[in-house]
């Protein structure tokens, strides 16, 4: 499927490419089969490269068309260029969706991302086939965030990098144009500057990201604003726009606006395709949290005969295969309630309870459909939580003895785990 794709950094090492050459250089004029006043040259020329290259913001700007090519439990990014990617459902560690004129906005948090991910996608078909493969249900999750403004660090960085490049560029003119012995007093002029704004440039290129300026997370937005942090939830929202200096939120009294400042592209801040990707999804948060997004079609009482209801864990699969087994024997036959695509959807569901996921699984294991197993197993593959992930293995297992001591031996670790972390005030948990 074609779609839209938007990854300002792109993976981690693209973003050390541009320093491959003048370092490469360098350490050819240091220890390459060359001496004198040939190796100096290269040498302060690659050291002003460097510094120069690090004046140039390569983040995306703007989209890139993209084939997805869909597994379990991951999303293959193709014909990108350099945002090529594989991303797994286990690296996303927050997604929510904006729906505008032209189609979907999907944005999700990568662990390893300084910046979101968005996919442009043309409807809810496309998106809901995404969201299948990454394991995200149908109100998103976890947390996104965006950072529009750069730290200082950032600023003294593109300060310290002109110094350096200017200082090492103007040594080797005037070296070359006029005479070496002219250039080295040059040089030795400038060295100063070259020297501290080397420090300045290395220092922004391993000072540590700035801190997110716009955090969406369940219960609302936290916001970076020039009087500090502001806390919004998302129903508080009564506009959001996109302002010369940032972002502009008008919330009712008594604070009545709330700014968050943007920086430059060239200073750390997102770009115009970025600003408004943070727009179209805070829109769309106030907008669901008022009730008007499409809502969930939720099948969870459906199913519910499913429910262990304190059964022992053999008990429970025992009684699972046998709805299994009616299941397969067709809609007609006596004792059936279930319904198939109950089943699917209670199983793909990111949101739905990890015991009714479980007892959908072996349930479904049953069907005679030829897609069946792969089906179910894309559905665990795209699971994140460990335990939920372990408790759908466990419930899919042909061994039902096996399977119900598994099961068990899981239930007695998460009791244990949960009275060892006792309740809020650190006291051991009551038995039930």
């Amino acid at each position: 499927m074609r779609v839209g794709v938007s990854d300002p950094r792109g993976p981690k090492f693209w973003g050390f490419v541009p320093y491959v050459f003048p370092v490469a250089a360098f350490l050819f004029a240091v220890f390459g089969p060359i001496s004198g006043l040939a190796a100096t040259m290269i040498g302060l020329s690659a050291f002003g490269l460097f510094h120069a290259v690090g004046l140039f913001d390569f983040r995306q700007r703007a989209p890139r068309i993209a084939e997805l090519t869909l597994g379990a439990g991951y999303v293959d990014v193709e014909k990108a260029g350099s945002r090529n990617q594989r991303i797994h459902a286990k690296d996303i560690v927050g997604a929510t969706t904006a729906r505008t004129s032209s189609g979907l906005l999907l944005t999700l948090m990568h662990k390893n991302r300084e910046h979101p991910i968005t996919l442009s996608v043309p409807d809810e078909a496309t998106a809901e086939k995404v969201r299948h493969a990454l394991g995200i249900g149908h109100g998103g999750f976890g947390v996104v965030a965006w950072r529009t403004l750069g730290d200082g660090s950032r600023r003294s960085a593109f300060v310290g990098r002109i110094l350096a490049a200017a200082a090492s560029f103007i040594t080797v003119g005037v070296t070359l144009a006029i005479a070496p012995s002219v250039g080295a007093g040059v040089g030795f002029i400038l060295s100063i500057f070259g020297f501290v704004g080397a420090i300045l440039g290395l220092g922004g290129l391993l000072a540590s990201p700035a801190e997110p300026s716009v955090v969406m997370a369940a219960d609302g937005l936290r916001l970076r604003t020039p009087r500090g942090w502001f806390a919004l939830p998302y129903e508080a929202v009564q506009s959001v726009d996109e302002h010369p200096t940032g972002l502009a939120f008008t919330v009712p009294e008594p604070y009545r606006s709330v700014l968050v400042e943007r920086s430059s592209f060239l200073f750390g801040g997102p770009s115009g395709h970025d600003h408004h990707v943070i727009v179209s999804q805070i829109r769309a948060a106030a907008l669901r949290a008022r009730g008007m997004g499409p809502m969930k079609n939720d099948v969870t009482g459906r199913v519910d005969v499913l429910r262990r209801n304190g059964e022992t864990p053999r008990d429970w699969l025992v009684r699972l295969d046998m709805a299994g087994q009616m299941l397969a024997a067709g809609s007609g036959y006596r004792g059936n309630t279930l319904d198939l695509e109950d089943l699917w959807a209670i199983l793909e569901d990111p949101e739905a309870e990890a015991e009714l996921r479980a007892a959908a699984a072996r349930v479904l294991r049953h069907s005679t459909q030829p897609e069946t197993r792969v089906r179910i197993d894309a559905a665990v593959a795209a699971v994140r939580d460990e335990a939920t992930h372990r408790r759908l293995r466990i419930a899919v297992r042909d061994d039902l003895d096996a399977a119900g001591q598994e099961l068990a031996y899981l239930d007695a670790t998460e009791r244990t785990s949960t009275a060892r972390r006792g309740d809020a005030y650190g006291r051991p948990l009551p038995d039930r």
